[in-house]
């Protein structure tokens, strides 16, 4: 096991990686990468309240974990595998973005998953479908997201819109990264499934470091769950929870 961790450090943190594209916290983006060129990610939630500080900020109740792994078999035509903690899931993915320039990037993306859900003995498969848009970097520093899907598992639809806050690093001993991004989200419930939809909408805000070839982004969510699709599902409470992802270009 300490290999395997080892190998994949390696994997994140070596040298001669191309410039890594615009992401952001739990929406997907379109992915614009080229023939043989991959990104690894790694999310984090933590389960415990962001204000609980005899648990240090609600990171001693551990949390909710994904992985995800993508490949270009041609030009910015990706193939995807992917893991999350919460429910034991697997997924493959296959998307398709392209770079418009000066209207910005669009894409598409399916993922097939598999999953337990506690109301079935058997392991659940199904599908979600997420159409992707993000525009181009207005005025140099303003950058919008926004998903729009289709969920086979809950058959419903689901909207996710996000805003992109970046400049280039002006502070001289902030030496680790070069541009840095505010970033927010925001789900709105457009189509509620009874019973599993929650109360109220769910959305997260966090900052983004970036350098030639990765992301590294902290923040804070009233949800703990870390895709477009579940994020649509919404919450029953506000309580805010530490999160983090790295992204690594390969």
């Amino acid at each position: 096991m300490k290999k395997i961790v080892l190998l994949v450090c390696m994997a994140l943190f070596s040298e001669g990686a191309m410039a890594f594209e615009a992401g952001q916290l739990s929406l997907d983006t379109p992915n614009v990468l080229k023939k043989g060129e991959g990104s690894f990610g790694i999310r984090h939630r933590f389960f415990g309240k962001a204000d609980d500080y005899e648990k240090f900020l609600g990171t001693d109740d551990g949390g909710n974990m994904h992985f995800s792994l993508k490949y270009a078999v041609m030009d910015n035509l990706l193939i995807g595998l992917e893991h999350t903690r919460d429910q034991s899931a697997y997924g493959f993915n296959v998307e398709y973005a392209k770079d418009f320039i000066e209207y910005g990037s669009a894409g598409i993306r399916l993922n097939t998953f598999t999953l337990d859900d506690f109301n079935f003995d058997s392991r659940q498969q199904s599908y979600f479908m997420n159409a992707t848009y993000q525009t181009p970097n207005y005025l140099d520093h303003i950058r919008f997201t926004s998903n729009i899907g289709y969920d086979g598992y809950y058959k419903h639809n689901t909207l996710g819109l996000g805003i992109d806050i970046n400049m280039k690093n002006n502070i001289s001993w902030l030496t680790f990264t070069e541009n840095m991004s505010l970033l927010a989200e925001y789900y709105p419930q457009i189509d509620k499934v009874d019973g599993i939809s929650g109360k109220k909408d769910t959305y997260a805000f966090g900052f983004k470091f970036q350098t030639f070839a990765h992301h590294f982004e902290i923040m804070l969510s009233n949800s703990t769950n870390m895709d477009a699709r579940t994020m649509a599902l919404g919450t029953d409470n506000n309580d805010l929870h530490f999160g983090f992802n790295i992204n690594r270009k390969f």
